[in-house]
C-alpha cells in the first residue's frame, strides 16, 4: 500500500489491538472505519505530557481551516476520493476520509490527538452533565407541564364533542 501523502510504501502495525497502515517517511497513518472506532474506544496507549498539554485546553472548533481544504488525496485502501473532514465535527483535527470505503488518512500525530481529545471529553462529560443537571430537570418539568396542559385541553374538547354528538343523536 502506498502513502497518499508522499507515495512511500506503508507497513502494517498493530495499534490498540487493530491493524493500522503507517508511513515511516511522513508519519501518516491509514485506518479503516471499524478500526478507528475500536481505537477511539480503547484506552491502552499512554500519551506523552507534551501531547496532553497540546490539547489540554481544547475548545470545540467547527469547520475546516482555510487553506487546508485545497488538498485532495486518493484513498490508499480503495483509490476512492478522500474528503477533508473535522473529526467528530468539532475536534479541530482535520482528517481525510474516503467517500467510498470510509477509511481515514491521518497526518503525523493526528490519531493520538484525536484519542487524547476523546478521552478528555469522556472524563469531563459526567462533571459537565452534573453541572447542568438542575437546568435539565427544570426543562424536563416545564416540557411535561406544557404537554399535559395541552393534552388535558384536547381531552376536554374531545369529551365535550362526544357528549354533544350523543345528545344530538338522542
Amino acid at each position: 500500500m502506498k502513502c497518499p501523502q508522499c507515495s512511500a510504501n506503508m507497513r502494517s502495525i498493530r495499534y490498540e489491538n487493530v491493524n493500522v497502515q503507517t508511513c515511516d517517511k511522513c508519519g501518516g497513518e491509514f485506518v479503516g472505519p471499524a478500526e478507528m472506532a475500536t481505537i477511539v474506544k480503547t484506552r491502552e496507549a499512554a500519551f506523552g505530557k507534551n501531547l496532553k498539554q497540546l490539547v489540554q485546553d481544547h475548545k470545540p472548533i467547527f469547520g475546516i481551516p482555510a487553506g487546508e481544504s485545497d488538498r485532495t488525496l486518493k484513498c490508499p485502501g480503495c483509490s476512492g476520493s478522500m474528503r477533508l473532514i473535522n473529526y467528530a465535527t468539532d475536534s479541530g483535527v482535520t482528517v481525510d476520509r474516503c467517500q467510498d470505503c470510509g477509511g481515514m488518512w491521518l497526518d503525523h500525530d493526528e490519531l493520538e490527538k484525536i484519542q487524547v481529545i476523546m478521552e478528555q471529553w469522556q472524563e469531563k462529560a459526567p462533571g459537565k452533565l452534573m453541572a447542568i443537571a438542575g437546568q435539565l430537570e427544570q426543562a424536563r418539568m416545564k416540557t411535561a407541564q406544557q404537554t399535559s396542559k395541552s393534552f388535558a385541553g384536547s381531552r376536554f374538547s374531545f369529551v365535550n364533542a362526544l357528549i354533544n354528538r350523543l345528545l344530538d343523536a338522542a
